[in-house]
């Protein structure tokens, strides 16, 4: 009677093992199944909703930093002048998103939509005329360079690595002043 009940309590977590393989499979498919519903989803709503060239210029714009950082924060800045009607800046504007996404933290992105009234001064002062233009400013707030038209992300790489080095160079500079001040 006492191997009777043994056998039968490991039947019992044998049946209870393989009970709980079976859930575990059920919902390891019923997640597999729900991700690619997701996928798919998620692919028809961007294929309806396409993000148009004049959105990515438009949410760089407000998420661009203040004409006022130009100098001040020992970064180098990239000005973009574009407007909604230019063909070229929709052209550009994929290749912008990606050179801000990948050099962010180190160069500062201010965007100016030309068509406002409120950026002709800005305009004026860069001597803008033609767009799209990107003015490529120093970290001391000298403008280095205006690239006008589309510009190859290689071309806007190189220029953006000038600046950086020269943004070091700038602040070690500083720093070794700051020292000789101090002493």
């Amino acid at each position: 009677p006492l191997s009777n009940s043994a056998s039968l309590l490991q039947q019992q977590q044998q049946q209870s093992k393989q009970g709980g393989i079976i859930s575990i499979k059920k919902r390891n498919w019923a997640v597999a199944g729900l991700s690619i519903g997701l996928a798919v989803m998620n692919y028809v709503w961007q294929y309806l909703h396409p993000i148009t060239p004049i959105q990515i210029l438009y949410e760089m714009e407000q998420q661009s930093s203040p004409i006022t950082v130009i100098g001040t924060t020992l970064k180098p800045t990239v000005v973009d002048f574009w407007a909604p009607w230019c063909e070229n800046c929709k052209l550009l504007a994929p290749t912008l998103k990606a050179i801000e996404e990948e050099y962010g933290k180190d160069v500062n992105f201010v965007m100016i939509n030309g068509d406002e009234a409120s950026a002709w001064p800005m305009i004026e002062a860069f001597g803008v005329d033609a767009i799209p233009h990107l003015a490529l400013v120093e970290a001391d707030g000298t403008v280095d360079t205006a690239l006008i038209g589309p510009v190859p992300k290689q071309w806007l790489e190189r220029d953006l690595q000038v600046l950086k080095e020269n943004a070091k160079t700038l602040a070690a500079a500083g720093a070794a002043a700051a020292a000789a001040a101090d002493e």
